[in-house]
């Protein structure tokens, strides 16, 4: 039997680091800790791949799947990935590191750092529809509602109705996909959603 080669990921200790910070936003499982299924799981690894070098092999990803799926939660929980989590390559792993959160590194894995001030849209044909994604977010990070672990080890969250203003003084917006709401822009992570209305 041949062996399967190993895929180079940021997006396992992604998938760790969502289920050890995140909960669900609003809905019938709100508030409840996330617990990634196959696909969403899978999808996150082969977004976050790198190459031997670190440097990302995946620019863009796109999930289409029927309304119900929860394809804006899992943008939600991509979106605070990249405001709060390891999610630019820093290094592969020496044996036996583990993350702040517990996250133990298999040996020559992938291991992220933060982006320095991560600066975040999400985009909808109106501001209303871009809620979608982005009011998970809000829950998912606002100290009233987030997880204990998110509130401890990240204080100082400023979330508000119009932008979220993180402790690394990055920033987290809804925008329309209007062609010039954003020109020019210096995104370092974009949630589009509804791109078929656009």
């Amino acid at each position: 039997m041949a062996r399967r080669a190993r895929i180079l990921s940021l997006g396992v200790a992604a998938v760790s680091w969502i289920e050890h910070y995140l909960v669900h936003g609003p809905g019938d499982v709100e508030g409840e800790p996330v617990e990634l299924d196959a696909e969403f799981a899978a999808f996150i690894v082969k977004c976050y791949q790198v190459d031997s070098t670190g440097r990302r092999m995946v620019r863009r990803g796109t999930i289409s799947r029927p309304k119900g799926r929860a394809k804006s939660e899992l943008a939600a929980f991509m979106a605070c990935f990249e405001a709060l989590g390891p999610a630019r390559f820093d290094h592969f792993a020496r044996r036996g590191e583990v993350s702040p959160w517990g996250y133990e590194y298999a040996q020559g894995e992938p291991v992220g750092a933060p982006v320095k001030r991560p600066a975040i849209s999400c985009f909808a044909t109106e501001l209303g529809q871009s809620g979608n994604t982005y009011d998970a977010i809000r829950f998912m990070l606002d100290p009233e509602t987030c997880s204990p672990a998110l509130a401890e080890d990240f204080p100082g969250i400023d979330v508000g109705l119009t932008r979220i203003i993180l402790p690394n003084k990055g920033l987290i917006e809804p925008e329309t996909a209007k062609d010039t709401s954003k020109d020019g822009g210096k995104e370092t992570f974009t949630a589009a959603d509804e791109t078929h209305l656009y």
